[in-house]
């Protein structure tokens, strides 16, 4: 995966992260901020950290 599609993946998982955590109570949502954050992050660094698996010809 090019390295632009990463970093736009990336910032749409912050922003989306960021906005479910401000309505997480109109959602219903009791997840704490530590726990949602946490992975909000785990899930942008497994963004960069895994490469893409790719075919041996």
């Amino acid at each position: 995966m090019p390295p632009q599609i990463r970093a736009v993946l990336s910032v749409f998982l912050l922003v989306v992260g960021f906005v479910l955590w401000n309505f997480r109570e109109a959602i219903s949502l009791n997840a704490s901020a530590v726990l949602f954050f946490g992975l909000t992050l785990s899930l942008v660094g497994a963004v960069w950290m895994f490469p893409e698996v790719k075919k041996k010809s």
